[in-house]
């Protein structure tokens, strides 16, 4: 009889020790939400970014413009002093500094290792922003009541969401955190402009 009495204690202490960050269950709602923001192509957007490496780091304003030839990104100072600006398009990328220096590389991540000595993920992150996952596999591992995707990981990259607001016409998140064994990054969004969906 022994046994009986210690059987509930044995299973909470399974369910304690269960590994976090399982999967649920992909509630219905997800699917009309992803087919809604699948179709963004276009977007802008302003807001604060926070960036903490092993060795450097990085807090200020940002403003990014997605459109179909590329990506415009400027980060700005706490004051509203612009302090770089990255142009990419699918042959090049180009980093103006401050002080009017110019740097070209052939994509995002390296330009911006070699120049500020921290790099996003920006292949990545032009999709992860939306609140979506970019391409290649992904594991979604948390979603909420509307069906907006709270946590994911993608490409070794573990990436939460919350405050989803309308924008365009879609529900759109208000802040990211991306992590990785070298790299946390926080971006607030102030506010999206002209989101733009394929016709």
């Amino acid at each position: 009889m022994l046994w009986r009495s210690l059987l509930p204690a044995l299973l909470l202490a399974g369910c304690a020790s269960m590994p976090a960050g399982l999967p649920q269950a992909q509630p219905a709602t997800y699917a009309q939400h992803a087919q809604r923001v699948a179709d963004i192509q276009t977007y802008a957007l302003t807001g604060r970014v926070a960036v903490l490496t092993e060795k450097k780091g990085f807090s200020g304003g940002m403003r990014w413009h997605h459109h179909l030839e590329g990506d415009d990104i400027g980060f700005y100072s706490p004051l509203g002093t612009q302090l770089g600006q990255i142009s990419a398009s699918a042959d090049e990328v180009t980093l103006t500094t401050s002080d009017r220096k110019t740097y070209t590389a052939e994509n995002a991540e390296a330009l911006m290792q070699q120049t500020l000595g921290w790099s996003l993920p920006m292949a990545g992150l032009k999709d992860w922003v939306l609140g979506r996952p970019g391409e290649g596999e992904s594991q979604i591992l948390s979603w909420d009541a509307a069906g907006h995707i709270e946590h994911m990981r993608q490409n070794g990259w573990d990436i939460q969401y919350s405050q989803y607001r309308e924008a365009g016409g879609r529900q759109l998140p208000g802040k990211v955190v991306v992590k990785s064994a070298g790299l946390d990054l926080k971006l607030v969004i102030d506010e999206w402009i002209g989101v733009q969906v394929a016709e």
